[in-house]
């Protein structure tokens, strides 16, 4: 009897289960063919819009003004904001003016604090064409945004406004947010760098290592003598391996021939990271100097190494060329030399 008792459980329990799987997948389905209607309405609404907006664009008189719904706003700023990234000029004014008579900017900064983060991010990315003060107010107090996004958005949307944004200030919430390896901020970095050298030579000797290379990235793309200077000491001394390879890299992309010396030191670095960047900056700068060292780093341990090695050597004219062909008669290396000299045409 226990046993038939067992059963039926077990048999009711199956059949619930099944029927709740069943209910699920229909929730799912009704869910999809809702968004996917919501989606079809807003692509034909925004159809309409961009017709409303190229209508106002031939002909200005035609525009009319009103404050549209939130939907449609929402609407017309995606649009509006992906043409002003394109144009300038009387084109860039008549699309801002038609933002002006269409969106509520007091509803968007409301929203830009209190909205959902990705919406939040898409807010502050889509106002960089306000001129409005209490707009750059917004965008300001939205650097502090708990979103490492809404903060990236605010950044930039405040540096395409012509707004000046200190370095000093706004990393230690970059810093904290953990967002220091993301690609957008060393972007970041090189934009806002003509205005805050002071703040980039100061990052230099900052205990945190991710700083101190975004800090030299953002050196390099305008580089200085003293600059140069501080590259070459960080290339040498500073204990972080990111560091020295970094400092290496820019030194050989601004083409620092004082820094020869200090590029062939750094092809007996410890770390591969630094000696393949040493290889490549000694390739880049023409350093004949590095010839030797270069023809070790054609053994080296580290495939990265011996590569950029190998492609250094074959920047370094017909004296590099015929060390690399020398090479080529070890068994061990002949496959990474003729590929080398296939590179070149050699």
């Amino acid at each position: 009897m226990e046993g038939a008792a067992l059963f039926r459980f077990i048999l009711q329990a199956s059949v619930a289960l099944a029927l709740a799987a069943i209910a699920s997948l229909l929730l799912l389905f009704v869910r999809r063919l809702v968004i996917m209607r919501i989606d079809r309405a807003n692509a034909e609404r925004r159809r309409e819009l961009e017709e409303m907006v190229y209508g106002a664009l031939e002909d200005p008189a035609a525009l009319t003004s009103g404050r549209l719904g939130a939907r449609d706003q929402r609407l017309l700023l995606a649009v509006v904001s992906e043409m002003l990234r394109g144009v300038d000029g009387e084109m860039r004014d008549q699309l801002k003016a038609i933002l002006a008579l269409h969106i509520d900017l007091d509803r968007l900064m409301g929203d830009l604090r209190n909205a959902i983060p990705a919406d939040r991010a898409k807010i502050a990315f889509r106002l960089f064409w306000s001129d409005s003060p209490a707009v750059h107010d917004a965008l300001r107090a939205a650097l502090d945004d708990s979103e490492p996004e809404v903060v990236l958005a605010a950044a930039n949307a405040l540096l395409a406004t012509g707004q000046s944004i200190s370095l000093l200030a706004l990393v230690p919430k970059l810093e904290s947010r953990s967002m220091l390896g993301n690609r957008a901020v060393r972007d970041l970095f090189r934009r806002l760098a003509p205005d805050n050298a002071s703040a980039l030579f100061t990052f230099l000797d900052d205990p945190n290592p991710a700083v101190v290379v975004l800090a030299i990235d953002a050196l390099a793309r305008a580089p200085s003598s003293p600059a140069l200077r501080r590259l070459r000491a960080a290339a040498q001394t500073h204990l972080a391996v990111d560091v020295r390879a970094a400092a290496i890299r820019s030194l050989g992309l601004a083409q620092d021939q004082q820094a020869a010396g200090v590029i062939t030191a750094a092809l007996s670095d410890p770390a591969w990271e630094v000696r393949a960047q040493a290889a490549i900056a000694a390739g880049r700068i023409g350093d004949a100097g590095a010839l030797s060292q270069l023809k070790k780093r054609v053994g080296d341990a580290n495939w990265w190494v011996r590569l950029r090695a190998a492609q250094a050597l074959a920047k370094l004219g017909a004296e590099g060329i015929a060390a690399l062909e020398a090479l080529a008669g070890d068994e061990q290396l002949n496959q990474l030399v003729d590929f080398v000299l296939s590179e070149r045409g050699a």
